[in-house]
Protein backbone atom coordinates (compact mmCIF):
# COMPACT_ATOMS: atom_id res chain seq x y z
CA UNK A 1 0.00 0.00 0.00
CA UNK A 2 1.01 3.57 -0.77
CA UNK A 3 0.62 6.96 -0.07
CA UNK A 4 -0.60 7.33 -3.87
CA UNK A 5 -3.84 5.24 -2.66
CA UNK A 6 -4.44 8.00 0.14
CA UNK A 7 -7.20 10.44 -1.38
CA UNK A 8 -9.86 12.32 0.41
CA UNK A 9 -12.53 10.32 1.77
CA UNK A 10 -15.79 11.32 0.76
CA UNK A 11 -19.13 10.18 3.45
CA UNK A 12 -18.82 9.82 6.66
CA UNK A 13 -16.05 12.49 8.41
CA UNK A 14 -12.44 10.46 8.53
CA UNK A 15 -11.30 11.60 12.00
CA UNK A 16 -14.93 10.08 13.02
CA UNK A 17 -14.11 6.47 11.74
CA UNK A 18 -10.28 7.29 12.98
CA UNK A 19 -12.06 7.42 16.68
CA UNK A 20 -14.02 4.79 16.33
CA UNK A 21 -11.42 2.80 14.75
CA UNK A 22 -9.13 4.03 17.51
CA UNK A 23 -11.54 2.86 20.14
CA UNK A 24 -11.13 -0.99 18.73
CA UNK A 25 -7.25 -0.92 19.78
CA UNK A 26 -8.06 -0.08 23.03
CA UNK A 27 -10.32 -2.66 24.12
CA UNK A 28 -9.55 -4.91 27.41
CA UNK A 29 -8.63 -8.24 26.60
CA UNK A 30 -11.20 -11.06 27.61
CA UNK A 31 -9.60 -13.80 26.42
CA UNK A 32 -6.07 -15.06 25.27
CA UNK A 33 -5.03 -11.80 27.41
CA UNK A 34 -1.43 -12.92 27.39
CA UNK A 35 0.37 -14.08 30.82
CA UNK A 36 3.98 -13.94 29.78
CA UNK A 37 5.08 -11.93 32.59
CA UNK A 38 8.66 -10.83 33.17
CA UNK A 39 9.80 -14.10 31.02
CA UNK A 40 10.33 -11.72 27.95
CA UNK A 41 11.56 -7.93 27.63
CA UNK A 42 8.66 -5.79 27.19
CA UNK A 43 9.12 -3.86 23.85
CA UNK A 44 7.32 -3.45 20.93
CA UNK A 45 7.52 -6.96 19.35
CA UNK A 46 6.42 -8.51 22.65
CA UNK A 47 3.29 -6.27 22.74
CA UNK A 48 2.47 -7.11 19.53
CA UNK A 49 2.85 -10.83 20.23
CA UNK A 50 0.81 -10.59 22.92
CA UNK A 51 -2.21 -8.73 21.00
CA UNK A 52 -1.62 -11.31 18.34
CA UNK A 53 -2.60 -13.95 20.85
CA UNK A 54 -6.34 -12.55 21.41
CA UNK A 55 -9.40 -14.20 19.80
CA UNK A 56 -12.01 -12.00 21.12
CA UNK A 57 -12.51 -8.65 23.28
CA UNK A 58 -15.51 -6.95 24.88
CA UNK A 59 -15.48 -3.81 27.24
CA UNK A 60 -17.50 -0.58 27.60
CA UNK A 61 -15.94 2.82 27.01
CA UNK A 62 -16.28 6.38 27.98
CA UNK A 63 -14.72 9.23 26.13
CA UNK A 64 -14.41 13.02 25.80
CA UNK A 65 -14.25 15.34 22.71
CA UNK A 66 -12.65 17.91 22.84
CA UNK A 67 -13.24 20.80 20.04
CA UNK A 68 -12.98 24.24 19.02
CA UNK A 69 -16.72 24.27 18.21
CA UNK A 70 -17.93 22.79 21.48
CA UNK A 71 -18.17 24.93 24.36
CA UNK A 72 -17.73 22.23 26.95
CA UNK A 73 -16.81 18.24 25.84
CA UNK A 74 -18.71 15.65 24.18
CA UNK A 75 -19.28 12.62 26.55
CA UNK A 76 -19.80 9.47 24.65
CA UNK A 77 -20.42 5.79 26.08
CA UNK A 78 -21.34 2.09 25.23
CA UNK A 79 -19.27 -0.66 24.17
CA UNK A 80 -16.65 -1.60 22.07
CA UNK A 81 -16.00 -5.75 20.69
CA UNK A 82 -13.25 -7.38 18.67
CA UNK A 83 -13.47 -10.41 16.77
CA UNK A 84 -10.40 -11.43 15.06
CA UNK A 85 -9.12 -11.60 12.23
CA UNK A 86 -11.18 -8.71 11.22
CA UNK A 87 -14.05 -7.35 12.57
CA UNK A 88 -14.37 -4.34 15.06
CA UNK A 89 -17.83 -2.80 16.63
CA UNK A 90 -18.12 0.88 18.36
CA UNK A 91 -21.46 0.73 19.65
CA UNK A 92 -22.37 4.21 21.25
CA UNK A 93 -24.95 4.10 23.59
CA UNK A 94 -25.10 7.55 24.87
CA UNK A 95 -25.75 10.82 24.23
CA UNK A 96 -27.19 8.95 21.29
CA UNK A 97 -27.76 5.75 19.68
CA UNK A 98 -24.83 4.46 17.03
CA UNK A 99 -23.42 1.69 15.70
CA UNK A 100 -20.27 1.08 13.51
CA UNK A 101 -19.45 -2.27 12.24
CA UNK A 102 -16.06 -3.10 10.41
CA UNK A 103 -15.91 -6.74 8.79
CA UNK A 104 -13.36 -7.58 6.27
CA UNK A 105 -13.81 -5.26 3.31
CA UNK A 106 -17.31 -3.50 4.59
CA UNK A 107 -18.54 -0.95 7.16
CA UNK A 108 -22.01 -0.91 8.01
CA UNK A 109 -23.04 2.62 9.51
CA UNK A 110 -26.44 2.61 11.75
CA UNK A 111 -27.69 5.74 13.30
CA UNK A 112 -31.07 5.70 15.29
CA UNK A 113 -33.75 6.72 12.92
CA UNK A 114 -31.79 6.85 9.85
CA UNK A 115 -31.24 4.19 7.59
CA UNK A 116 -28.40 1.98 7.78
CA UNK A 117 -25.59 2.71 5.31
CA UNK A 118 -22.88 -0.01 3.85
CA UNK A 119 -19.19 1.15 2.67
CA UNK A 120 -16.55 -0.62 0.17
CA UNK A 121 -13.20 -0.09 2.05
CA UNK A 122 -11.82 -0.09 -1.32
CA UNK A 123 -14.00 2.82 -2.19
CA UNK A 124 -12.40 5.24 -0.20
CA UNK A 125 -8.80 4.38 0.30
CA UNK A 126 -7.62 6.89 3.07
CA UNK A 127 -10.88 4.94 5.96
CA UNK A 128 -9.13 1.94 4.08
CA UNK A 129 -5.66 2.24 5.11
CA UNK A 130 -6.78 3.61 8.41
CA UNK A 131 -8.45 0.64 9.05
CA UNK A 132 -5.80 -1.48 8.36
CA UNK A 133 -3.19 0.46 10.46
CA UNK A 134 -5.65 -0.32 13.22
CA UNK A 135 -6.20 -3.95 12.98
CA UNK A 136 -2.89 -4.73 12.47
CA UNK A 137 -2.47 -3.09 15.77
CA UNK A 138 -5.32 -5.44 17.50
CA UNK A 139 -4.05 -8.46 15.52
CA UNK A 140 -0.47 -8.11 16.44
CA UNK A 141 1.19 -7.41 12.34
CA UNK A 142 3.62 -5.16 13.20
CA UNK A 143 4.73 -4.80 9.47
CA UNK A 144 1.56 -3.17 8.64
CA UNK A 145 1.30 -1.26 11.30
CA UNK A 146 4.34 0.34 10.47
CA UNK A 147 3.52 0.47 7.11
CA UNK A 148 0.91 3.23 7.88
CA UNK A 149 2.28 4.67 11.38
CA UNK A 150 5.90 5.68 12.81
CA UNK A 151 5.40 3.74 16.21
CA UNK A 152 7.67 4.44 19.41
CA UNK A 153 6.76 2.17 22.74
CA UNK A 154 7.66 4.27 26.05
CA UNK A 155 7.94 3.25 29.74
CA UNK A 156 7.68 -0.11 30.83
CA UNK A 157 5.27 -3.48 31.27
CA UNK A 158 3.63 -1.67 34.14
CA UNK A 159 2.95 1.50 32.48
CA UNK A 160 3.70 2.35 28.98
CA UNK A 161 2.54 4.67 26.25
CA UNK A 162 2.43 3.28 22.18
CA UNK A 163 2.83 6.73 20.03
CA UNK A 164 1.63 6.40 16.90
CA UNK A 165 2.31 8.95 14.26
CA UNK A 166 0.83 9.09 10.97
CA UNK A 167 3.48 8.56 7.73
CA UNK A 168 1.51 9.92 5.10
CA UNK A 169 0.73 13.05 4.26
CA UNK A 170 -3.17 12.51 4.11
CA UNK A 171 -3.54 11.00 7.24
CA UNK A 172 -1.28 13.96 8.84
CA UNK A 173 -3.21 16.35 7.68
CA UNK A 174 -5.62 15.26 9.95
CA UNK A 175 -4.09 13.36 12.82
CA UNK A 176 -1.14 14.76 14.66
CA UNK A 177 -0.91 11.56 16.53
CA UNK A 178 -2.46 8.62 18.65
CA UNK A 179 -1.09 7.87 22.49
CA UNK A 180 -2.41 4.41 23.65
CA UNK A 181 -1.51 3.76 27.46
CA UNK A 182 -1.75 0.16 29.11
CA UNK A 183 -0.15 -1.96 31.64
CA UNK A 184 0.78 -5.42 30.86
CA UNK A 185 -1.48 -6.81 28.11
CA UNK A 186 -4.07 -4.34 29.15
CA UNK A 187 -4.92 -1.08 27.11
CA UNK A 188 -6.84 1.68 29.17
CA UNK A 189 -6.56 4.57 27.50
CA UNK A 190 -6.42 6.22 24.05
CA UNK A 191 -6.18 9.51 23.28
CA UNK A 192 -6.25 10.83 19.45
CA UNK A 193 -4.92 14.82 19.04
CA UNK A 194 -5.80 16.36 15.55
CA UNK A 195 -4.19 18.92 13.56
CA UNK A 196 -5.79 21.97 14.69
CA UNK A 197 -6.24 21.77 18.57
CA UNK A 198 -9.00 18.60 18.95
CA UNK A 199 -8.82 15.78 20.39
CA UNK A 200 -10.42 12.73 21.72
CA UNK A 201 -9.37 10.72 25.15
CA UNK A 202 -11.14 7.48 25.73
CA UNK A 203 -11.35 5.26 29.03
CA UNK A 204 -11.68 1.54 28.89
CA UNK A 205 -13.85 -0.45 31.78
CA UNK A 206 -13.52 -4.40 31.62
CA UNK A 207 -16.77 -5.49 31.27
CA UNK A 208 -16.23 -8.58 33.55
CA UNK A 209 -19.85 -9.80 33.21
Amino acid sequence: MTSGLLRNVKGPNLVAMLLFLGSGLVIHDVMGSGEVGDKHPWDLAQLMKERGQVSHTYARFTEEKHSNLLATPLILSGTLRYDAPSRVERHTKSPFEQRYIVDGDTLLIERHKKRPRTLSLQDHPVLWAFIEGFRATLSGDLETLQMFYEARLHGDREHWRLVLVPRHDDMSKRVESIHIEGKQAQITQIEIREVGGDSSRMHIHPDLS
